[in-house]
C-alpha cells in the first residue's frame, strides 16, 4: 500500500473544501431569496445547510464510495486502518468532527501527515483510518 501523503492530501483538502462552500453558498443564496429571509434567518439557515452539506460530502459519499471528489481527483481512498477494507460511516462521521482537533492548533493535526511513517493525521488516528494512492490521478 502506497499512503497518499500530505501535500497531495492538501490539495485535495482544497478541492473538497471549494467544493463544498460554493455548495452551501449557491444553496444559502437562493434559498435566502426563495423564503425572502435576512439577518438571523440567514445566519440560521446557513448553519444548517453546512452541517447538512458536510455531512454528505464527507460522511454519505466516503461511505460508499471511499473517496471524496478532490481525493478521487487525485486517487486518494480512504481506507480502515486494520482491515485494509472500506471504512464504517462510524469512523467518518468520528474521522469528520476530528477534523476540528486537526485544524486546532494551526493545522497540527494535518502536518502530523507529514512526520508520521504510515502518513496519518491526528483525524486518521482518532477514526482508525488512513489514506492510499488508489491509482494514478486523474
Amino acid at each position: 500500500m502506497k499512503y497518499a501523503g500530505f501535500w497531495i492530501r492538501f490539495l485535495a483538502h482544497l478541492i473538497d473544501f471549494a467544493l463544498w462552500n460554493a455548495a452551501e453558498f449557491a444553496l444559502e443564496w437562493g434559498l435566502t431569496l426563495m423564503l425572502g429571509l435576512g439577518g438571523l434567518g440567514e445566519q440560521v439557515l446557513g448553519v444548517m445547510l453546512s452541517f447538512a452539506i458536510v455531512y454528505v460530502y464527507y460522511v454519505e459519499i466516503p461511505v460508499r464510495t471511499g473517496t471524496t471528489i478532490g481525493k478521487r481527483i487525485f486517487g486518494i481512498r480512504v481506507l480502515d486502518r486494520k482491515t485494509g477494507l472500506s471504512f464504517t460511516r462510524k469512523q467518518a462521521i468520528l474521522r469528520t468532527v476530528s477534523y476540528l482537533a486537526s485544524y486546532g492548533v494551526v493545522g497540527a493535526g494535518f502536518l502530523m501527515v507529514l512526520f508520521h511513517p504510515q502518513k496519518l493525521g491526528l483525524h486518521d488516528l482518532f477514526a482508525g483510518t488512513g489514506s492510499v494512492r488508489d491509482r494514478k490521478p486523474g
